[in-house]
Formats: structure tokens, C-alpha cells, sequence
């Protein structure tokens, strides 16, 4: 019997990570009228990359410095070694989709990066103290996002004939999915698992990556 392929598209913050590791830096080197800038994003006043744009401009930190802070935030989720093992043992493609950074998402997975056939995210460059953001990703945005986590879903399942794609995630931008990813898994407790239960969508919650091996 022929085995349909698989894509299985990680956001990073908040999801491979236990914190928005974007969030933790802003709050420790950016006054906080940060937050202002965020919650226009949340209410859909904004789009991500302007409120990213504004955000990070308040930031006051070198490279080494804003390194240290992510460092510091940025705890991987349980399970996360045990999930990437079982998608290449059960010959699932992994993806990572994320509307954070190069600089932090790089550190942080070091070599963990090299078990994704793909890989979604924006970039920051330091300027002495101060921090600059682009968006490389153009064909991939939309009108809230930099890197749209539903058309990362709609380009892998055109990735190949009958893929199966598997969304995981937790926040507001990772909404997008819904209705694209054929089948969702969202952090318990998390934005992404309150909106689905608020709209009577089946997803599957979970607390530590590992216990997604069943699910995939």
C-alpha cells in the first residue's frame, strides 16, 4: 500500500519554545511602549511586520547582548529532541515556519535547524545598539503576517501529490491554518487552542512535543 507523504510545519515561539522568545527580548531592551505597538497587532490594527518594525526600533541592545537575553528566555519545550526523531523515523518532513528571528531561532536550535527540510522565518541585523528587521519572505505574507503559516500549509501540501499536512503552533498568526492544515495540534491553554475550542474546531492540545508522536 502506498504511503501518502507528509509535511509537519512547527511554528517557533512559543511552540518549539516555551516563551515568545521576540517578547522576552523586547521586554528587557525595549521601554515598555512595546507593548502598546504589540496589542494594535493583536487587535488587527496593524499588520506583524509593522508592529515588528516599531517594536524593535525601541530596542536598545547589541548582537551579543540581545543573544544573551534570548538565552536566558529561551527554554526548549520538553519533548522536542523525541518529536524531531519520531517525523524523521516515520518519514515525515519537518518545516519551520516562525514570525521571530534568524538571530534567536538559529542560536537556539543550532544543529536541532539542519533536521528541517524548510525554513520560514524573518531577519534582524544590529547596528551597534540598535536592532533593524526585513522580511525576506514576501511571496509568504499576508495581510497580518510576514510569514503566513497558512500558505506555508497550501505550499506543502503543493509539495507533492495527496501530502497530508500537520500543523503545530500556539499564537494569534498561527490562526491562519485554520481550514488549510488537515490536521492541527496546539499548546494547551495556549491563543491558537482557545481560538479553535471558541470556533468548535478538533485539534489536539499538549503540553510537552513528545507527546505528538501518537499523533503523527
Amino acid at each position: 500500500m502506498r504511503v501518502m507523504p507528509r509535511v509537519l510545519v512547527l511554528d517557533f515561539d512559543g511552540t518549539v519554545t516555551n516563551a515568545d522568545i521576540g517578547d522576552a527580548v523586547c521586554a528587557r531592551f525595549a521601554p515598555p511602549e512595546w507593548r502598546a505597538i504589540d496589542d494594535q497587532w493583536v487587535r488587527h490594527e496593524i499588520s506583524l511586520p509593522e508592529a515588528q518594525r516599531r517594536m524593535w526600533a525601541l530596542c536598545r541592545a547589541t548582537r551579543a547582548q540581545a543573544l544573551d537575553g534570548a538565552r536566558e528566555a529561551g527554554e526548549l519545550r520538553p519533548g522536542l529532541d523525541a518529536l524531531l526523531d519520531g517525523a524523521a523515523a516515520r518519514g515525515v518532513d519537518l518545516w519551520l515556519a516562525s514570525g521571530g528571528f534568524d538571530f534567536y531561532i538559529e542560536a537556539l536550535l543550532g544543529a536541532r535547524l539542519d533536521r528541517f527540510a524548510r525554513r520560514y522565518y524573518s531577519t534582524a541585523r544590529f547596528g551597534g545598539d540598535r536592532i533593524s528587521v526585513s522580511f525576506p519572505h514576501a511571496d509568504l505574507a499576508c495581510d497580518r503576517c510576514a510569514v503566513c503559516k497558512g500558505k506555508v500549509c497550501d505550499l506543502a501540501r503543493a509539495s507533492g501529490p495527496g501530502t497530508e499536512v500537520l500543523f503545530v503552533g500556539d499564537g494569534h498568526s498561527d490562526r491562519c491554518v485554520i481550514g488549510r492544515a488537515d490536521r492541527v495540534a496546539a499548546v494547551r491553554g495556549s491563543h491558537l487552542a482557545k481560538h479553535l475550542e471558541g470556533h468548535g474546531a478538533g485539534f489536539r492540545a499538549f503540553d510537552a512535543l513528545d507527546e505528538l508522536l501518537d499523533w503523527i
